[in-house]
């Protein structure tokens, strides 16, 4: 049964995506300011038009009368009207409307009782209404090329903080493939480490193995040298035995001439005896060579157990297949296909990577969990790669999160399990 969602762990964020929000967090604080001082600008330089001039002229008391505007009205956008031609009757051109009349001068006030003689003052200059247009014009022509320096600067800025956003998104994406090289290249050299050191294990057990092999094969030519060399004292002895048994019957039968018969019976007595005696003796020595041979042979056996039982014991040690750590094989349970997808079962719900639909290849990441007697995974190294860093990671992350790991039938856990984690099942 798969877990449900929520007993799954958050997935971590990637170093790309965490540089994409800080990515994306700068660029709208960038346009944040930049619409800010746009709004400022706009109020602060909000164009202004000027409004039509009124002119009120004052005169002296002794001025009778005030003299009428020579100038017409600011009309400047009425078109002209231009002459029918010669074939066409001429078409009545509206009249062009009347102009403003001034209003009428306040009657002046009446002159001060005591200063007849004063001397009228100089009348203030009239503003002409074509210099006041002149001046709104270059007003209106100054605010809209501040208003266009500001959509300038403007621009300039959003163009800047895309670049800076560009460069930054550019170092990170070297920086993050350094890391990437800098981490395959520090795989590749760890996994030539071991090797190295694997392969010193094996010519050290195999070196082990052939002084064992020496050791034994020149004791067992010691014992039977031993064996041979007291089979031949023994045939000696025999042979002494039976030359003196000859001569004492000769010099028996020689000197005991006249006894002849009587000495003949006694030294076929004699020799009977010592034939007896010589028969009982090898018989006892035959008994004691085989005995002994049956303990040697024993000893051998015993030996030979002690020499298999401590060469399984190393290979399991090394971790070679027929040992008796081969449970450490492939999948983590060696040849027990239920005990790897046990393992499987545990890993893949935790392996948090977007699987694509499949198109040709099935990524593979061959990889060493390392346990504590407990289950709990200590490390994990990625021993061949995907080809896909992000996937290589995820599975990484998968085995972390798998702690403990299930438990091997033998019951107890082994110090590393390799396995090959598949992206399609």
């Amino acid at each position: 049964m798969k877990p449900t969602s929520s007993n799954r762990p958050s997935r971590p964020r990637t170093p790309e995506q965490k540089d994409e929000r800080r990515g994306l967090a700068f660029a709208l604080t960038i346009h944040g300011l930049l619409i800010v001082f746009m709004l400022l600008g706009f109020l602060m330089s909000s164009p202004r038009t000027p409004n039509p001039v009124q002119i009120e002229l004052w005169a002296q008391g002794t001025t009778p009368t005030s003299a009428e505007p020579d100038t017409q009205p600011d009309t400047p956008d009425q078109p002209t009207p231009t002459p029918p031609t010669p074939p066409q009757p001429a078409k009545p051109v509206p009249p062009p409307p009347p102009a403003p009349q001034p209003k009428p001068a306040p009657p002046p006030p009446p002159p001060p009782p005591k200063a007849p003689a004063a001397t009228a003052p100089e009348p203030k200059p009239q503003v002409d209404p074509e210099i006041a247009l002149d001046k709104a014009r270059k007003e209106r022509e100054k605010q809209e090329q501040e208003k266009a320096a500001q959509l300038a600067a403007q621009k300039a800025a959003e163009q800047k903080a895309a670049e800076l956003a560009a460069q930054k998104k550019a170092a990170a994406e070297k920086a993050a493939a350094e890391k990437a090289a800098a981490e395959k290249a520090a795989a590749e050299k760890a996994a030539a480490e071991k090797a190295a050191a694997e392969q010193a294990a094996a010519e050290k057990a195999a070196a082990q193995k052939a002084a064992a092999e020496k050791a034994a094969a020149q004791k067992a030519a010691a014992e039977k040298a031993a064996a041979q060399k007291a089979a031949a004292k023994a045939a000696a002895e025999k042979q002494a035995k039976e030359e003196a048994a000859k001569k004492a019957a000769a010099e028996k039968a020689a000197a005991d001439k006249k006894a002849k018969e009587e000495a003949a019976k006694k030294a076929a007595a004699e020799k009977a005896a010592a034939d007896k005696a010589a028969a009982e003796k090898a018989a006892a020595a035959k008994a004691a060579a085989e005995k002994k041979a049956a303990a040697e042979k024993a000893a051998a056996a015993k030996r030979e157990a002690l020499r298999q039982a401590m060469r399984s014991a190393a290979l399991g040690a090394a971790g070679i297949p027929n040992g008796t750590s081969d449970r450490n094989q492939s999948g983590g349970g060696g040849n027990d296909s239920g005990y790897a997808a046990k393992v499987r079962a545990c890993i893949r719900p935790r392996v948090a990577y977007p699987v694509p639909p499949r198109a040709g290849s099935n990524p593979t990441v061959q990889y060493r969990a390392s346990l504590d007697p407990h289950g709990m995974v200590t490390n994990v190294e990625v021993q061949r790669s995907s080809g896909i860093p992000g996937f290589d990671r995820a599975v990484v992350t998968g085995i972390q999160n798998c702690s403990p790991f299930p438990k091997p039938p033998s019951g107890r856990y082994p110090s590393y399990v390799d396995g090959n984690y598949r992206m399609y099942e």
